[in-house]
């Protein structure tokens, strides 16, 4: 299992970006931090720069079993730092898959919500982030929160599903936050969400379109996506970004001059066959290229830089990284949670009744489906943020609708070469 701490500086960092949340969640922010500093009780959130002093306990003991769910044993109880107590006795808890938290992507969405969050409302709390993509590995992830005594525990993704699913009724007493997805058995049906689960899902649809929408206006022709796993998720990403591109093509009756290469690298980290593939896209003339997955943009921003190939974030702003971004497709995730936790802690600690049991869907509508349009991001050369907010504005009332199914392909004008299943169906 990985403890990750992160600093006062990047706490600091993600206050400032936070600043267009809805005045509800920036009064009571305002309010909590006055109470933080005159109680002092910030002390019991995240703690300084240095790495979390967090050691396995040595293998003189056994392995603990766990007693609701045997088949699955326990790692050792860490010990910790009497200076780390936010480990032990947490409020809340992060647990992520196996890619880093801090990913400049979902993950680290994930964690600038929950901090931001905990150092405005003197609320304490740790991630956790699993050493392996299997589900025991996700469940035990999930299972040292709450031995480690979590009131809420954020599950990041759909790798959390089944485990969220098995627990829900088993630790009565724990809430789950579950985004992007739902409780699910071994067998990857949907199971009844018990009312200690809230799930967070996103219209990706929305956000992906926008990108590929605006793409062309600025001119781009040949287009690529890689994503990582074949998730839902993903998928909605990939299928909006098609629809975006093919409706600004028809638009602009110039639908026969794009195409756009269509993969899944099955993974969500970086990786030198996904290297491999978007330097061959970038010499044949791709031009841009949606990656959408984890950190596998790290690759994939290696051939960029050396064939001077642009790029397409997913989930965060991601201009930050390298001037190779162009735009990002965002979804809001740092701010849903924060709103979750909100009324999580509001509520005495506890979903409130409309919220316990229950999924909502964040899109346009609730402001998250988005491009970010700050001076610093906004790297189109000729498509304008007039343009983009009128684009924008006919997802929010519904004059643009877009499918959710993903079980099939978008119908599209353009052309689009499907690797992975054309690769499938020859075999």
């Amino acid at each position: 299992m990985k403890y990750i701490k992160v600093s006062e500086k990047e706490m600091d960092r993600q206050q400032k970006k936070e600043k267009g949340m809805t005045r509800r969640v920036k009064a009571v922010g305002m309010m909590a931090v006055a109470v933080c500093l005159a109680s002092a009780c910030g002390r019991q959130a995240v703690q300084p720069d240095e790495p979390a002093a967090v050691t396995p306990v040595q293998n003189d003991q056994a392995q603990e079993t766990d007693e609701k769910n045997p088949e699955l044993t326990l790692e050792p109880t860490p010990t910790v730092d009497p200076q780390n107590r936010h480990v032990k006795g947490i409020q809340t808890a992060l647990v992520t898959d196996v890619s880093e938290t801090a990913d400049h992507g979902f993950n680290q969405a994930a964690l600038d919500g929950i901090q931001t969050y905990a150092a405005a409302a003197c609320v304490s709390f740790t991630a956790y982030s699993a050493e392996e993509n299997t589900p025991d590995a996700y469940k035990n992830t999930v299972l040292a929160a709450v031995r480690d005594g979590a009131d809420l525990i954020i599950c990041a993704g759909e790798h959390f599903e089944e485990a969220v699913g098995g627990m829900q009724n088993e630790y009565e007493d724990v809430f789950f936050l579950l985004l992007d997805g739902v409780p699910r058995d071994a067998s990857g049906d949907e199971v009844d969400i018990a009312p200690n689960v809230h799930c967070i899902t996103y219209r990706e649809e929305e956000a992906g379109y926008l990108a590929g929408y605006m793409a062309v206006l600025d001119g781009y022709h040949k287009f690529g996506f890689i994503g990582g796993e074949e998730l839902p998720t993903v998928l909605r990403y990939g299928y909006g970004y098609l629809q975006g591109i093919d409706d600004a093509a028809v638009s602009l009756e110039i639908e026969d001059e794009i195409q756009v290469d269509y993969w899944y690298a099955d993974t969500f980290l970086p990786d030198k066959e996904i290297e491999e593939v978007s330097g061959e896209w970038y010499e044949d003339g791709t031009e841009i290229i949606f990656v959408c997955g984890g950190s596998i943009y790290e690759s994939v921003l290696v051939s960029a830089e050396e064939c001077e190939g642009k790029l397409i974030g997913a989930d965060v702003d991601q201009s930050d990284v390298s001037e190779r971004f162009v735009t990002s497709a965002m979804k809001g995730v740092d701010s849903s949670i924060i709103v979750a936790l909100d009324d999580f802690f509001a509520s005495g600690r506890k979903w409130p009744k409309e919220m316990a049991g229950e999924v909502v869907s964040y899109g346009a509508k609730e402001r998250c489906s988005s491009l970010p349009v700050q001076d610093h991001a906004w790297r189109f050369q000729t498509a304008t943020t007039d343009r983009y907010l009128q684009l924008l504005a006919r997802l929010k009332s519904g004059a643009v609708q877009l499918p959710v199914d993903t079980d099939d392909r978008p119908e599209t004008t353009v052309t689009v070469i499907y690797h992975n299943q054309q690769e499938e169906s020859d075999s």
